[in-house]
């Protein structure tokens, strides 16, 4: 469906009206008095709500009242799709192409399923359940998955789940009671019990008249203007959110997660949203405005700042949340890193690489005072003053494409993981902010590694002994001593893993797999950590 190709990729920008208009034949009632038409639109809205299996059977009866109906081959195509069973989707594909069901990018669609199907792509990994590596007194065993792309798994530790649609980061609350996977397509953020390996919940990004309250009154009137002038809905606070990062406030009693984009908004030009989500009630309580394109969220130590970094226009927001109740929130300032990108420039491009900068992972230092925040376009760190509200300045030196930012638990070390260069560094980060005073300073890193192009997330060990990082184009989950970034063992993960987080007691990382150029990923798995 057009609802579901949506989800894998963010040129369609409207999901109903054209394809419940492509019905070529009469409406033939089907055995049990629906007609095709009427089984076509209830498989669609199945399928927009991910229940892909149940959509599949509507869509089935639809084509038995109807084996000619072009609008149900196309859509029943993008859920076989989702399942990965690519000789249904051609099939489908072909069919509908027959029926003349009007799709113009179709024979560009059945091209790449085509090519699925022949094998002609790199292999998709999926892990077994079981995988196990070992070395140097350390193991990892991947006890758990949750994924959308086996709806009959054999084994009883690996579990549809049909919210998990790109899963992006994941977070673990402090206490580790809770994991929450933020599915950026799926439109949700995922809770699951941590003790049992559960799902408890997925809470959807969905704003409509009945969620109005969750917006403050006086920032929808001060947005208005903005939001007209660029041709957007006058209701620009009914839409649904793409989550992308997510960051804990209040010792872990409120969870912030940042949207990608409103969903009107095609070209990434308008201010978005963060979420705020009660932890005690999994409900969403409040929703923000931020830039455009906010991706990253970090939480200063002090308790006094949430920093949204917005990989839209070189600008980094800061929300104060000093106050105990999220009403009291307020907003505290931006702080441009060199030069705000102009959005006007923007138009009908590629927002995910015109963005300047590019602004990715950042990470507070642990007095609070300085915002350190990695560029993915130029390269380089940029250091902000946030008292000031100045940009110090960015240092160089780190090698290209630097994406999340990682500093030890006293703060003197700040480990760096490039994104296509596949690297990871490390640098003393009192020597990277004097640097910075000095303006778009060169800083040699202390030590550096090579762990594989596409580098994504890193993370620390409790013990700040161990270092892992997600290897997107490697599908690899690599463990590095922190110390000496010298490899200590890798496993298999699920293809194109994106997040990963430790649990508090360091005996689980869970790992998000989310997917690329319409393919793999869509799965959530979980490592148990033990000794060699």
């Amino acid at each position: 469906m057009r609802a579901t190709h949506n989800l894998f990729s963010n040129r369609i920008a409207t999901l109903c009206a054209a394809a419940l208009a492509l019905s070529l034949i009469a409406a033939v009632p089907a055995a049990g008095g629906e007609s095709a038409e009427a089984l076509f639109r209830k498989g669609y809205r199945l399928q927009r709500d991910f229940r892909t299996l149940e959509a599949l059977d509507a869509y089935e009866r639809a084509l038995a009242a109807d084996p000619f109906h072009g609008p149900t081959h196309y859509e029943i195509g993008w859920s076989y799709w989702i399942l990965e069973d690519w000789s249904n989707v051609v099939r489908h594909w072909e069919l509908a192409l027959e029926a003349r069901a009007g799709i113009a990018e179709l024979p560009d669609y059945l091209a790449m399923a085509r090519e699925r199907l022949e094998g002609k792509l790199e292999p998709l990994v999926r892990a077994p359940m079981g995988t196990r590596a070992s070395a140097g007194g350390l193991s990892l065993e991947l006890v758990a998955r949750f994924q959308h792309y086996d709806p009959r798994p054999l084994d009883g530790a690996d579990h549809f789940d049909r919210h998990v649609f790109s899963p992006k980061s994941v977070q673990i609350r402090a206490d580790g009671a809770k994991v929450y996977v933020q599915a950026l397509e799926g439109k949700a953020t995922i809770v699951y019990e941590a003790r049992t390996l559960r799902k408890r919940k997925a809470i959807v990004h969905r704003f409509g008249p009945a969620e109005a309250h969750l917006f403050d009154p006086d920032e929808t009137a001060a947005l208005a203007p903005t939001f007209r002038a660029r041709g957007a809905p006058e209701q620009f606070n009914r839409y649904e959110g793409k989550p992308v990062e997510g960051a804990f406030t209040h010792g872990g009693r409120y969870l912030w997660v940042s949207h990608y984009r409103r969903s009107f908004d095609a070209l990434g030009v308008l201010p978005s949203s963060v979420a705020i989500i009660d932890t005690a009630t999994d409900e969403i309580v409040r929703v923000m405005h931020t830039g455009p394109i906010p991706k990253f969220l970090a939480a200063s130590p002090d308790g006094r700042w949430l920093a949204v970094v917005h990989w839209g226009d070189n600008s980094v927001g800061l929300i104060d949340v000093a106050a105990d109740d999220p009403a009291g929130f307020r907003h505290g300032g931006e702080i441009v890193v060199e030069k705000r990108l102009p959005l006007d420039l923007a138009r009908k491009v590629n927002r995910d690489r015109y963005c300047g900068a590019c602004l990715r992972g950042a990470v507070f230092t642990p007095d609070g005072r300085y915002l350190l925040v990695a560029r993915m376009g130029g390269g380089g760190v940029a250091v902000l003053d946030v008292a000031a509200r100045t940009h110090l300045g960015s240092v160089q030196g780190m090698k290209p494409t630097p994406r999340h930012l990682l500093l030890s638990a006293d703060g003197s070390r700040l480990y760096i993981g490039s994104n296509s260069s596949g690297y990871v560094s490390l640098y003393d980060t009192q020597a990277l902010i004097a640097a910075a005073r000095q303006g778009r300073a060169r800083l040699k890193p202390l030590r550096e590694a090579r762990t594989g192009s596409g580098t994504r997330t890193l993370a620390l060990s409790p013990d700040g002994a161990t270092l892992y990082a997600a290897v997107n184009r490697g599908s690899r989950l690599v463990a590095l001593d922190a110390r000496t970034l010298r490899m200590r063992l890798e496993i298999a993960a699920d293809s194109y893993p994106v997040g990963l987080a430790i649990a508090p007691d360091g005996r689980h990382i869970w790992v998000t797999s989310q997917g690329r150029k319409l393919r793999g990923g869509n799965s959530v798995t979980v490592y148990r950590v033990g000794g060699g």
